[in-house]
């Protein structure tokens, strides 16, 4: 991943030249660009004509997120002018706790104060910070700026959308002006037949590839043949060539009835090996669930999963969830448990089964809007033993706070039945990702 490209500005009052405010300047773009962040550094800005200029260096430049250092208080207007002149990038404030603790005047807490006030006021969402420039402080401030960094790479993203939702599956839907106007994601709609075609046209010598591939890197083809999945992979090359066709940073498909029911073919094992490969999927055209997928793959680096909610294990105090068969094999505990299956229903096509490895996990949904509020539905959870011979992609979670209280949460809220799930514990920047985008942060355990 490339380094965060950060726009620096320090904030002063025009009427204050004090040399505290350069030292304080230089120390925190110093440890910045240490902490691997890629600083452009504005001059400081003495009316609102220069913070227009700033704008300027900063479009220019193609930042992926302005930092507002603040060291004393401020003329408003110049804040303000740089936020409205950079409404869709990313914003951190970050204050000095105060400049000289024995001389309170000015202060950098009252230009955060009134900054925040008045910026929140325009209507841009924003994150922030209070502290000196500290180890502690800058790991927070470069963290803050990688997932604003996410945040702007979202807004130029490009998610296909390969044929409608399956049938009867109204709660994927979603008004698509919505999350273009709050995250400023693109859709790319592609007919199921442009699939379908590249799959009748796909080379048999790159399906193989990638089915020797795929075989070598797991325990291998339980039911089917090794024939059944290269022809399935056949998928996988037409997809392939559509993700770098129309530049889709991620897509999803309509994966029934028509190719699983009516050819007899899945896309489950192409969905793993795109997901193994960085590029996001999510199952049964649901746009929400993609985009959250592919969130919750770049504040993990890993792949991500998303699932239906497939059992209560009131025993366990957790919670099953699965798929047919379509996440990326590093997610399984042990290779050799990956296995290459038939359709557990149907009978055809091929997918790649395995029970989730255990540890920690975050678990989320971003959710169609609510009382005219787009919503981020996050909870923590932790992967337990699932059975011997349970089919398909299948984590039992425990969530928190339990399992009741997650289930009564999300038939409350409500949220739509699918959920993705990444490992770690990601619940901190996926709270500063909403700060950043104007999201509202639903916590689970709240």
């Amino acid at each position: 991943m490339n380094p965060v490209k950060a726009g620096f500005v320090t904030c002063v009052h025009p009427f204050y030249d004090l040399p505290a405010v350069v030292k304080h300047r230089d120390e925190a773009i110093k440890a910045l660009t240490g902490a691997g962040c890629e600083i452009v550094a504005a001059p400081i800005p003495r009316t609102s004509l220069d913070a227009l200029d700033i704008a300027s260096l900063m479009r220019k430049n193609d930042v992926d997120a302005v930092l507002l250092f603040f060291c004393t208080w401020v003329a408003e207007d110049i804040p303000l002018a740089i936020a409205r002149e950079l409404m869709d990038v990313p914003m951190l404030l970050w204050s000095l706790p105060y400049l000289d603790l024995d001389i309170p005047m000015p202060s950098p807490m009252s230009g955060l104060t009134t900054s925040g006030s008045n910026i929140r006021r325009l209507g841009k969402p924003f994150t922030y910070m209070i502290g000196r420039v500290t180890p502690e402080k800058v790991r927070q401030a470069a963290n803050s700026l990688k997932v604003a960094s996410i945040a702007r790479r979202l807004r130029r993203a490009r998610f296909g959308v390969v044929g409608y939702p399956c049938p009867g599956m109204m709660d994927v839907g979603i008004d698509e002006a919505d999350l273009q106007k709050t995250l400023g994601v693109t859709t790319v709609h592609l007919d199921l037949d442009a699939l379908l075609k590249g799959y009748q046209a796909a080379p048999s010598g790159q399906a193989a590839e990638a089915a020797a591939r795929l075989v070598s890197g797991t325990g291998g083809i339980q039911d089917g043949s090794l024939n059944t999945l290269t022809d399935n992979l056949r998928l996988y090359v037409a997809m392939k060539e559509l993700v770098e066709r129309h530049k889709l940073d991620a897509y999803c498909v309509r994966c029934w009835p028509e190719l699983r029911d009516q050819h007899k073919i899945t896309i489950c094992a192409t969905h793993s090996l795109m997901a193994e490969e960085g590029v996001p999927n999510s199952c049964e055209v649901d746009l929400p669930a993609l985009v959250t997928t592919w969130l919750l793959s770049q504040v993990a680096e890993a792949p991500a999963f998303n699932f239906d909610v497939t059992g209560y294990l009131e025993e366990h105090g957790a919670v099953q969830l699965g798929h047919c068969g379509a996440a990326a094999p590093s997610l399984a505990g042990d290779p050799k448990k990956v296995l290459i299956r038939v359709h557990m229903r149907t009978g055809t096509g091929a997918t790649v089964e395995f029970p989730f490895r255990e540890g920690p996990v975050t678990l989320a949904k971003l959710l169609r809007p609510l009382d005219g509020r787009m919503k981020l539905f996050v909870a923590r959870g932790e992967v337990i033993p699932v059975s011997d011979g349970v089919r398909g992609s299948v984590a039992a979670v425990v969530p928190e706070p339990s399992a009741a209280a997650f289930l009564d949460k999300m038939m409350r809220v409500p949220v739509e039945h699918h959920l993705a799930l990444a490992y770690g514990d990601w619940r901190a920047p996926l709270a500063q990702f909403c700060d950043f985008t104007g999201l509202d942060y639903l916590p689970a355990e709240i």
